[in-house]
C-alpha cells in the first residue's frame, strides 16, 4: 500500500484558493484568494479530513484551524 506524503486540495471558497497538507510534518499551507500564503503547524490528519468533508471549506477552516493552530506568513 502506498502511503500519501502530502495532499493538495483545490477548493471552492470565496476565502481560500487552495490547501496543501504534509502528513509527516503536520503542516498545512494555505493560499488565500488575496494572494497571501500562510503555514499552519501541528495540524492533525483528522482535522484535514474534517475540512475535506465540510460543506463549506471557509467555515470549517475558521472552526478547526484559524484560531487553533500556530502559523506564520510566507
Amino acid at each position: 500500500m502506498t502511503k500519501i506524503k502530502s495532499e493538495y486540495l483545490g477548493v471552492e471558497s470565496s476565502f481560500v484558493a487552495s490547501l496543501r497538507y504534509t502528513y509527516a510534518s503536520r503542516k498545512l499551507l494555505v493560499f488565500y484568494k488575496s494572494g497571501a500564503a500562510y503555514e499552519y503547524s501541528d495540524v492533525k490528519p483528522k482535522t484535514i479530513k474534517k475540512i475535506r468533508k465540510a460543506k463549506s471549506i471557509g467555515v470549517a477552516f475558521h472552526k478547526y484551524i484559524l484560531n487553533n493552530a500556530n502559523f506564520k506568513k510566507l
